[in-house]
């Protein structure tokens, strides 16, 4: 091979060395690339890092065979914490903020050369003029641009603090949902227990002929009737408590130990005035800081419209002509330019400028009604299920105090009205049973309350599990 051949195919080489450096690496497909990082957030150590990354739980946290103590401050923060939707919207969020400082600046200074002739030059004559043309934006031009971009910032933001809230809502939702299934459990199984009482003294009667079998099977088929209410709760709180770590991003089968404030002590927390709610979701509510930056965008592009109906400069330049001829510093040169509204005087662009104005006023208002309306209806309902709660709390606490009293006593005196009392017991446990379940219901009401606030209610800011909260381990 020649020299030159040889030298050929040394730049050949170097040339497919470099082309193949600069090309970009090939990609897995979508699916492999997301099968991989549920694998990678799965893997052993993965969930380790998670676990020593995870907010407000490392005095609390899990060691070997200890379940790991959960509060619902906890439950939030480890959740938000682990949510990859809420930190892909923070990320554009981020990107959106920074895109208001990248918007905020005047245009750069133009060097310009022109005059450059080959002819001259080769006869010895060159002539180069060079300027500087400095380029003027209108008022409110850059305010426009930079209220555009803010508005893009409180889009995104707002879409990652309706995340948040609802993230937040659902969280303390099934926590409560946790914490009520435990009552209701107890209830059920003091239901069960009653009517088990109740058919072992059936059985007696039964053997010594004072009943039926008809009487006792039906005693009997209760007695089923009630384990299975409490099979079913069961597996209401299992599913709660399932729910509940998946959304904090971690396996269901982890063992925990829920902390809280008994949900069944009542009086509940008192709820704030339609007044202070809605004030309250006002300023928490990110369609009220979305809707104020669409108006603040309106109003400055409203004024960048203004501002064109005006004659202004263009543009100024200074310059300096370089030829064997100009006398020293007798070369300088200088031009501008004046935008003149003569033909199109801008009148249609602020008209729909205004239009859009208005437009967005409106759309504001109607999101404070929107606003206002939901927080209205979550406060009535929530109003409305803790007057039935309390009324039927109110009628049954006599009435199952004296029948508590009623049944103890004849069942410690051994009368032959044995039956009524363990009966009567066990009616009385299916009211607070019945009790707990309306409960529930406000709690699920104030859940929606919380959504509608957006976030937790005064009475519950700063509360913390007094001494008489309560423990519940997740079944293992």
């Amino acid at each position: 091979m020649t020299p030159r051949a040889r030298g050929a195919a040394l730049w050949i080489t170097l040339l497919c060395a470099a082309l193949a450096g600069c090309a970009a690496p090939p990609r897995a497909s979508a699916s492999d690339r997301a099968i991989a990082l549920y694998r990678e957030g799965r893997s052993p150590s993965g969930a380790a890092a998670h676990r020593r990354a995870g907010p407000g739980l490392g005095a609390r946290g899990a060691t070997a065979g200890e379940p790991l103590a959960l509060t619902v401050d906890d439950a939030v923060a480890w959740a938000r914490e682990r949510s990859a939707e809420l930190a892909a919207q923070d990320a554009r969020a981020d990107a959106a903020a920074a895109q208001i400082e990248a918007e905020d600046h005047f245009e750069n200074p133009e060097l310009r050369l022109s005059n450059i002739d080959i002819e001259p030059m080769v006869h010895g004559e060159p002539r180069v003029s060079a300027a500087l043309r400095f380029p003027f934006a209108r008022p409110g031009e850059v305010g426009a641009n930079v209220a555009a971009a803010r508005a893009d910032e409180a889009k995104a933001r707002g879409e990652a603090r309706e995340i948040e809230i609802a993230m937040e809502a659902e969280i303390r939702a099934l926590f409560d949902q946790v914490l009520l299934l435990d009552a209701e459990i107890a209830a059920a199984d003091a239901v069960a227990a009653a009517r088990r009482s109740l058919a072992a003294w059936m059985k007696k009667q039964l053997a010594a002929a004072r009943t039926t079998a008809l009487d006792e099977a039906m005693t009997e088929l209760a007695v089923v009737d009630a384990e299975q209410d409490t099979v079913d709760l069961r597996a209401q709180r299992s599913a709660a408590l399932g729910a509940l770590l998946a959304r904090m991003g971690l396996d269901p089968s982890v063992p925990v130990r829920v902390i809280g404030e008994p949900k069944a002590t009542w009086p509940p927390p008192e709820l704030p005035t339609e007044e202070a709610a809605v004030e309250l979701a006002l300023r928490r509510r990110p369609e009220i800081e979305l809707a104020a930056a669409q108006l603040d965008e309106a109003d400055a592009a409203l004024h960048a419209g203004r501002g064109e109906r005006w004659p202004w400069l263009s543009f100024f330049e200074v310059g300096y002509d370089f030829e064997p001829r100009t006398r020293t510093g007798l070369g300088w040169t200088f031009g501008l330019a004046v935008d003149l509204p003569i033909f199109d005087t801008r009148s249609a662009t602020v008209t729909a400028a205004d239009a859009a104005r208005r437009a967005e006023l409106r759309a504001m208002a109607a999101a404070v009604e929107l606003v206002t309306r939901e927080v209205r209806t979550s406060l009535s309902e929530a109003r409305a299920a803790r007057d039935a709660a309390t009324e039927i709390r109110r009628r049954m606490l006599p009435a199952a105090e004296r029948a508590g009293e009623e049944a103890r006593r004849v069942l410690e005196s051994h009368a032959i009205d044995a039956g009524e009392a363990l009966e009567a017991d066990e009616r009385r446990m299916r009211l607070e049973l019945r009790w707990l379940r309306s409960v529930r219901r406000y709690w699920e009401a104030v859940g929606e309350l919380r959504h509608a606030v957006g976030g937790r209610l005064p009475a519950e800011a700063g509360r913390a599990p007094r001494s008489g909260g309560v423990e519940r381990d997740a079944p293992r």
